[in-house]
């Protein structure tokens, strides 16, 4: 058994509508391939939790790195596990807050991963010296 947890970017074209359709479409594969999982869209952020059998997981989440819909991704856990987390959701749509803790934390931390324009003078490097 294998789970992946990562984050991705949506497309800008992505809506929760579509976010919908994506999952419902999901459901019916990870069905059949005995995968489980979350999906959670947030401010255009995807996160998305995959468990099922090795794989299983790895060919679905290679399909997903594939989708034109999914941008820089980050992986943020890969590895085996004893039990699932959603043993009866072959793939659900969720709000972050009702994703556990590490989900939640891991989706609003993609804000402090985001690249910050660097400073374009020395001043403003070091601001305290232009006072």
């Amino acid at each position: 058994m294998r789970r992946i947890m990562y984050l991705s970017r949506a497309s800008s074209t992505m809506t929760a509508e579509k976010a919908a359709a994506i999952a419902e479409k999901s459901r019916r594969k990870n069905e059949s391939l005995g995968i489980t999982g979350v999906l959670a869209l947030e401010d255009g952020v995807f996160l998305q939790i995959l468990e099922g059998p090795d794989m299983a997981v790895a060919q679905r989440f290679d399909a997903i790195r594939g989708d034109f819909r999914h941008q820089a991704f980050i992986t943020l856990s890969d590895g085996p596990v004893q039990s699932r987390c959603y043993p009866d959701q072959p793939m659900q749509i969720v709000v972050p807050e009702e994703l556990p803790q590490d989900a939640r934390e891991a989706l609003l931390s993609l804000y402090d991963l985001a690249p910050k324009a660097p400073p374009k003078t020395l001043r403003q490097l070091l601001p305290s010296f232009t006072q």
